[in-house]
């Protein structure tokens, strides 16, 4: 749900390869040709769920208690115009929050472009293209008691979609499924995990999520209307997640997102930008 945010020309690359939810239209089906197949009666597949649920739950809440993450992100676009996002980030949720995301954002009519944010406790800082031709500066850094008046909307937006950034928190959307279900196991970057696939409502996640993350995921699940989103999961042995992507269809577009976690409560660095490096939010 990372959405990197700028100036006007950066919304203008951006907005058709607008990042998601996490789920796999591929790996549910897979997944529901695997139960098809298994001939399960009714009652071991409510027992199958009912257990799937439950690993889906402690998963979600092992997550709350991690640190330190790095993931990769990807996204693919399609339909009225087509597009795509790969990118990193790093989070240190304790003592003091940090998170550095990095992304290459383009579409088949427009240029790539990288964008990378840094949010502390305290500030944001962005590098824009744009700004940077008018500043000299490589980065624009923003102090959060600046955020206010129509030239810092887009910059509180992004202050917003960096708070929401813990792809381990988009996982709470996943416990309000009522179909999910065990599909197999599977290695991911070295580590035995354990696959499950389901789908959620948006309306039905949104009434189950704690009063912070309404604000910070509501707008995005608002946007989706009645469309269920097909996810699939991978949890290791640990009840953390490994990887997690997602498939839903919102206004006519299809977005396909992928996080893979590469390091669960391991030191990350994050270099802040100097003064020197530095221009403050020019108006626009």
């Amino acid at each position: 749900m990372i959405s990197p945010s700028g100036n006007s020309a950066i919304r203008r690359n951006y907005k058709s390869c607008r990042p998601s939810r996490w789920i796999s239209l591929a790996g549910a089906l897979a997944a529901a040709a695997t139960v098809s197949l298994t001939g399960c009666s009714n009652g071991s597949t409510a027992a199958s769920t009912t257990a799937a649920q439950r690993a889906i739950r402690l998963a979600s809440s092992t997550s709350q208690r991690v640190e330190t993450l790095t993931a990769r992100l990807t996204e693919q676009v399609n339909g009225a115009t087509t597009g795509g996002m790969t990118g990193t980030v790093q989070i240190r949720l304790r003592p003091a929050p940090i998170i550095e995301a990095k992304f290459n954002i383009g579409s088949k009519t427009t240029s790539s472009i990288k964008l990378d944010e840094i949010l502390t406790g305290n500030a944001v800082y962005f590098k824009n293209p744009a700004f940077a031709k008018k500043t000299g500066k490589s980065w624009i850094k923003v102090d959060r008691s600046q955020l206010n008046g129509k030239s810092s909307v887009s910059v509180a937006a992004m202050l917003q979609n960096l708070e929401g950034s813990n792809p381990l928190d988009q996982t709470r959307l996943f416990t309000s499924s009522r179909d999910v279900h065990r599909v197999g196991t599977q290695v991911i970057n070295g580590v035995a995990t354990t696959e499950y696939a389901g789908t959620y409502s948006p309306s039905v996640a949104f009434a189950q999520l704690p009063a912070k993350m309404r604000t910070l995921l509501g707008p995005t699940l608002r946007s989706m209307g009645r469309t269920h989103v097909r996810f699939h999961i991978w949890i290791d042995a640990q009840h953390l997640i490994r990887k997690a992507d997602d498939s839903t269809t919102a206004r006519g577009q299809t977005y396909l997102t992928t996080f893979v976690v590469t390091s669960v409560n391991q030191p990350i660095k994050v270099t802040l930008p100097t003064q020197a490096m530095t221009a403050p939010l020019p108006k626009i």
